[in-house]
């Protein structure tokens, strides 16, 4: 798979010590571990919190409970500072576990113009779907949906108690972009069990049987079990379907391969990981 092959070798991980940031920390450390890359860790001390501190009005609430604490900008600092703690104490744990290269910094911002800075200097950036939702259905947040549609590396977006596991399925158009995302696919799924689905996306029944037997070709002997589904003008209805009757495992697929608004709202709908490749 040469003419696809892609080189990750920096992998970003934002974390806010949230349940779906954890999530993304330890699929990104095995991606790291598998592909012999280095972790890098974010900590951002959100501004916006810190100026909301500072409001005399200003309360700290904490869910489940109703009563409420007067909330001030040492506080928030505090709290921020803990959290940073957390995150930095979680990433070496699962650093050091799966013995590799990591580092972690603390910067102070807003939240998503720091990680996208932050995402130029990197192959690949993982976070959580969301922060901390109050709600099992689990819908893009902020960061989330901004690092989807501006994030210049690949994206990995990961929720609360929803891993990598297999089936691995991906979506394959023939452009190459599609090949970087079927090397990451086959790699995935050599770690999951060995089984990956292959969703040909084709505007014509010819160009359908064509790209499948290239992508065949292309797995030739990588010691898969794989299966292979056409979809014709396929858009984000038909590949949310697709993903949900699979039960797919992880879903990888190339940022080009719908218009903004509908890849977003295939991103809120389906509830396993995605891996979107620029």
């Amino acid at each position: 798979m040469k003419s696809g092959e892609l080189t990750i070798r920096r992998i970003l991980v934002a974390l806010d010590a949230s349940y779906h940031s954890l999530a993304a920390l330890e699929a990104a450390a095995d991606l790291a571990a598998s592909l012999e890359a280095e972790l890098q860790g974010l900590f951002v001390e959100d501004v916006n919190l810190l100026r909301v501190a500072e409001s005399p009005v200003a309360r700290e609430v904490q869910y489940p409970f109703v009563t409420s604490a007067r909330l001030d900008r040492a506080r928030m600092e505090r709290a921020l500072r803990a959290q940073a703690a957390q995150a930095h104490k979680a990433l070496a744990a699962a650093c050091e576990q799966r013995r590799i290269k990591w580092s972690f910094r603390v910067v102070r911002g807003e939240v998503v113009p720091q990680v996208l800075k932050a995402a130029l200097e990197a192959d690949l950036l993982s976070l959580g779907k969301a922060s901390r939702p109050l709600i099992r259905r689990v819908r893009l947040g902020s960061t989330a949906r901004a690092a989807a549609a501006q994030a210049s590396s690949s994206v990995l977006l990961l929720q609360r108690d929803v891993g990598i596991r297999s089936p691995v399925v991906m979506t394959y158009d023939g452009f190459l972009i599609a090949r970087h995302a079927l090397t990451m696919a086959v790699r995935l799924a050599q770690q999951k069990g060995g089984y990956l689905v292959v969703l040909v996306l084709a505007g014509t029944l010819d160009e359908a049987q064509r790209l499948q037997a290239e992508a065949a070709d292309l797995l030739r002997g990588r010691g898969l079990m794989v299966r292979y589904r056409r979809l014709m003008d396929a858009g984000a209805a038909t590949l949310i379907r697709e993903v949900r009757s699979e039960g797919g495992g992880v879903l990888v697929l190339s940022s080009t391969i719908l218009q903004p608004d509908a890849l977003q709202t295939l991103l809120d709908e389906v509830n396993c990981p995605v891996l979107l490749m620029r």
